[in-house]
């Protein structure tokens, strides 16, 4: 069905690499210097072309420059009174000759940050971690536009541009320099609030001490298999995750001990990512709060998050005020800085669909995918929002989650099932997106109160779910300090709940962080559950298969084994915090399960409930031991009906 699919977790063929034969990753090195070599002398080899050939008929060359959205909105009535961020492209970088080429890009590698190199050599051959793309703009060029813009916004080395508040009257201008190869339009993305969830999260229990260590974010946690890794002392220690959001909160008392290496806030040129009250233009720092508490927050008995040993970059690439479009060009600075800063994994709930249209989601067109493909080639794996699209106009995945190495987050409840708002695909070119899920639906997170106080509230949508799976990628690449952004990628899709068959809603299914890191632990897997009420063995009911009040029920439960052994000894234990219902038979022995299979307990948990009990859903408890010690710990749940 996808032709661009591997027959197993179809992987693009384009992106081969992904595969961790030693064959081909072998010749993925060989090609690559030569590549970046080519690559970076046809650039600077076209140094100067931009400066010396201006065919005749100026006015035709400048529009042919002019992007198509940028034209359109110039005509547009009304145009010709505001000023509009456009980008400005250059030809080249204002070098020319293979010597001189060397030089700068000997000077380039020589400056970079040492965590930087470290994270490119994974990917690169050792003597071409730089190539062109690397090299600052051309200050001449700079300089010579400067006189006919507003102002300049940000300046990308990737895309050899810059971004800048033009009026209308000064494009054509800019579009005619000779050094100029295109001017068009910064996209933008106007944020959509995902509904709230219709119903309320199962009650946990709270006395257990694994629960308990957690808090309410106990689900988020549990649903994507992390606990496991903190109980073995892995909290993302040494890796250096960046966060691009609408600004943070750092003073909140869940960043407490949080490692916080850099900040920088892009959209109002300052080294403070938290709101600033005497700027009218700083709008809220919450979204971002809540985004980096979802990931390295740590707060036991309230929220803690899966990667919150790790080191932190923070870069404000928007702004939360929700009538004002969020712009393209801030993201790409904030990636760019962050990659140069050495940052191994980039988490990012934002995305850009303004001015795109459905053909534009093909892995290499949208500017902040271009730039997310350009920033996953350098060994950072980039983590993105599906976006809360998928009952809107738009109705598919944003941009950059369209990346043919991005891993797209989507969103589930705490039941697993994919949210009413979570952003299908494909892409438009056919990949099945996203690549994952976690929680996105009534997540617990850290949040503020207006007089700029620490609380705790619940928030909902793919931004939520996000910085759940970066911290995942924190995780694996604490344990496997060598992995690649393919190889993230790889383990997170080929464990997941629906690796071996995928869909355009949950991708590849929900992260399992623990069979992800492939250390061994014996992941188990709620396979199941049935209620039996048929007044045979301890049962006594109707015998229609329900639970109803005054009836004594079994529930027989299935449980899976997710990992790569043999798992035996296991012992289930349900609980339930209500004292109306008795669990007469709270134990259950499990049959050695073998690796990928099935096996439900040599017995049934026996629940007597009371007459006149209200129907409602009941969430009782279940915790599995092993010769591990705890190994599952899940919702069991039942609906009661009168």
């Amino acid at each position: 069905m996808n032709g661009r699919r591997a027959p197993k977790l179809r992987f693009s063929k384009r992106r081969s690499f992904l595969s961790e034969r030693p064959e081909a990753k072998v010749v993925r090195k060989n090609i690559l210097p030569a590549l970046l070599i080519v690559s970076s002398l046809l650039l600077f080899l076209a140094a100067g072309s931009g400066r010396q050939d201006r065919p005749a008929g100026g006015r035709f060359v400048a529009r042919s420059k002019i992007g198509r959205l940028l034209a359109d909105d110039l005509t547009a009535k009304g145009s010709a009174r505001k000023t509009r961020p456009v980008w400005i492209s250059f030809t080249d970088k204002g070098r020319a000759g293979v010597r001189s080429l060397e030089t700068a890009l000997s000077r380039i590698e020589k400056e970079l940050n040492p965590r930087c190199l470290w994270r490119r050599s994974k990917v690169l051959e050792t003597g071409h971690l730089v190539d062109a793309a690397d090299l600052p703009l051309s200050s001449a060029y700079i300089a010579s536009v400067e006189p006919l813009v507003e102002r300049i916004r940000t300046t990308s080395r990737w895309l050899n541009a810059v971004s800048a508040e033009v009026r209308p009257s000064a494009v054509r201008k800019i579009a005619r320099l000779p050094f100029v190869r295109g001017v068009e339009l910064v996209r933008s993305f106007s944020r959509s609030e995902p509904p709230s969830p219709s119903q309320s999260p199962p009650r946990l229990d709270l006395s257990d001490p694994v629960v308990g260590f957690y808090g309410p974010s106990f689900t988020q946690i549990n649903q994507i298999d992390v606990w496991p890794l903190h109980r073995m002392g892995y909290t993302g220690q040494g890796v250096t995750v960046c966060l691009l959001d609408s600004g943070f909160r750092t003073s909140h008392e869940i960043f407490r001990q949080a490692r916080l290496i850099a900040q920088h806030d892009f959209v109002n040129g300052d080294g403070d990512v938290s709101q600033d009250f005497s700027d009218p233009n700083d709008y809220s720092d919450s979204h971002g709060t809540g985004t980096w508490s979802l990931l390295g927050g740590y707060k036991p008995g309230e929220l803690v998050g899966p990667a919150y040993g790790a080191d932190f970059i923070l870069a404000k690439t928007e702004t939360d005020n929700f009538e004002q479009p969020i712009e393209e060009d801030y993201w790409v600075a904030g990636i760019e800085w962050a990659e140069s800063l050495g940052a191994e994994v980039v988490s990012s709930s934002l995305g850009y669909t303004d001015w795109y249209t459905f053909p534009d989601m093909d892995g290499q067109t949208a500017v902040t995918t271009r730039a997310a493909n350009r920033a996953a080639s350098l060994g950072v794996v980039v983590v993105n929002a599906a976006g809360n699209e998928r009952d809107q106009p738009w109705g598919h995945i944003i941009a950059p989650a369209d990346g043919f190495d991005v891993i797209a987050c989507g969103a589930v409840d705490a039941l697993g099932r994919i949210s009413s708002f979570s952003s299908p695909g494909p892409t438009y070119d056919g990949r099945i997106k996203p690549e994952v899920c976690a929680l996105g639906v009534d997540n617990r997170l850290a949040a503020n109160r207006q007089d700029r106080s620490d609380t705790y509230g619940s928030g909902s949508g793919t931004s939520f779910s996000t910085p759940l799976v970066a911290g995942v990628a924190a995780l694996l690449l604490e344990i496997h300090r060598d992995w690649t952004p393919a190889q993230v990628r790889q383990a997170l899709m080929s464990t997941a709940g629906l690796s071996q068959n995928p869909n355009n809603d949950y991708g590849w299914g929900i992260v399992d962080a623990a069979l992800a890191a492939d250390i061994g632990w014996a992941s188990l897997g709620l396979d199941g559950t049935s209620v039996d009420d048929d007044s045979s063995g301890q049962s006594l009911g109707d015998g229609d298969g329900r639970a109803e009040s005054g009836e004594t029920i079994e529930i027989a439960v299935r449980l899976k084994n997710k990992g790569r052994a043999e798992v035996s000894g296991l012992r289930g234990i349900l609980g339930l915090p209500n004292p109306e219902i008795i669990i007469t038979s709270p134990e259950v022995s499990f049959p050695p399960i073998p690796a990928g299979e099935t096996a439900s307990g040599e017995a049934s948990f026996v629940v007597k409930i009371p007459w006149g009990f209200l129907s409602r859903p009941l969430s009782f408890w279940l915790r599995v031991e092993g010769a591990q010690g705890l190994v599952l710990s899940d919702y069991v749940m039942v609906f009661v009906s009168r």
